[in-house]
């Protein structure tokens, strides 16, 4: 997946609930993160569709994502750097 897919799919989730809008470096947690904890399972959840789609797996429920949890959601350009590295596993 490429970063601006990525933003895209952030951007679509948050629909309006966000003030603004968000960008390959936005930061998804933590200080100035507009993104509640329900638009991010949303999120997620929106990848494991795009992973399905292509027949890959995107597994943010395990124990390893959730210990890297802050690195993942850092920006969406790391998560899609997350989310491709599984996709490649996969493959």
């Amino acid at each position: 997946m490429d970063y601006e897919k990525i933003v895209s799919i952030i951007n679509k989730v948050l629909g309006n609930s966000s003030h603004q809008r968000i960008d390959l470096d936005s930061h998804l947690v933590g200080p100035g993160s507009e993104i509640d904890s329900m638009s991010l399972v949303q999120i997620c959840l929106a990848l494991e569709e795009e992973a399905d789609k292509i027949n890959a797996s995107f597994d943010w429920t395990s124990e390893k994502a959730m210990s890297q949890l802050n690195s993942i959601f850092k920006s969406p350009r790391s998560l899609c750097d997350h989310f491709n590295k599984q996709v490649e596993r996969c493959s």
